[in-house]
């Protein structure tokens, strides 16, 4: 059934809950919320990997140039590891050696000279003509929370919407009284059971919430909104701080 316009179930009267719509907004915000804080990840990652390269290139253009000298090439089997070249080089005076990260194509030998660009407040901050020398623990800071925001953005974009349309079917069909029966399958999920106008229906959650035990909620003062197959329902002190628990029902084709 589409989530426009429905009209109220015939049978219990809607009541005017006003707690029940303030624990669906809560909800709806929290999952708005979590999308948001997510997406603001794509571009702090963004500015932190745009930040090691600028460090690399400022090197260029601010750094020392020396001629320095290929010591050590290596090159992990199975990708496991990142390609490195070591190089030997004089800063100020001093002999130093360094071992820089390889992201460029190019094939190095042993003794071969290679240019080397290094910050003369601190030698150690050093790369090559064409290697950035950007740090393995930087890039995975930055680059390791884009990779789950790509596969958790989505997800949370697509509860948010959800918990949105929700909130207008609760607006259209209204909240009534309602007493639930829960249980738990053989294959963990659990089957939720409830009269509503007349029908006897048995339906799942659909969220990432669940009905508690009895002894953790008032089932007698539970309240549900919706009509055909999707509805909402509101357990009054029904999670860990006492407040009402908010958990999306579909129920079975045909019941």
């Amino acid at each position: 059934m589409a989530l426009g316009k429905t009209n109220k179930t015939v049978g219990e009267p809607a009541v005017n809950a006003v707690s029940e719509d303030r624990a669906l907004r809560r909800q709806f915000r929290r999952a708005v919320g979590w999308a948001v804080l997510c997406a603001l990840v794509v571009p702090a990652s963004a500015l932190g990997i745009g930040w090691q390269e600028n460090r690399a290139d400022w090197l260029l253009d601010h750094g020392e140039e020396v001629t320095g000298k290929v010591v050590r090439v290596t090159n992990p089997q199975g990708g496991d590891g990142t390609p490195t070249v070591t190089v030997s080089y004089t800063a100020g005076g001093v002999p130093e050696q360094a071992e820089i990260n390889r992201d460029s194509d190019r094939d190095y030998e042993m003794g071969e000279p290679v240019s080397v660009f290094y910050d003369p407040d601190d030698p150690t901050h050093v790369r090559t003509e064409d290697e950035q020398n950007v740090g393995d623990g930087w890039m995975a800071v930055f680059s390791i929370p884009l990779i789950f925001v790509v596969i958790l953005l989505p997800w949370l974009i697509t509860l948010a919407v959800g918990w949105a349309r929700r909130r207008r079917l609760a607006r259209d069909t209204g909240w009534r009284p309602v007493h639930v029966q829960s249980s738990d399958s053989d294959d963990s999920a659990q089957e939720v059971r409830f009269a509503l106008g007349g029908r006897r229906l048995v339906a799942r959650p659909t969220s990432l919430t669940r009905v508690p035990p009895a002894e953790r909620n008032r089932r007698a003062g539970a309240r549900i909104a919706g009509a055909g197959r999707r509805f909402v329902l509101v357990l009054p002190q029904g999670s860990r701080r006492g407040r009402p628990r908010v958990v999306a029902l579909k129920a079975r084709a045909g019941k």
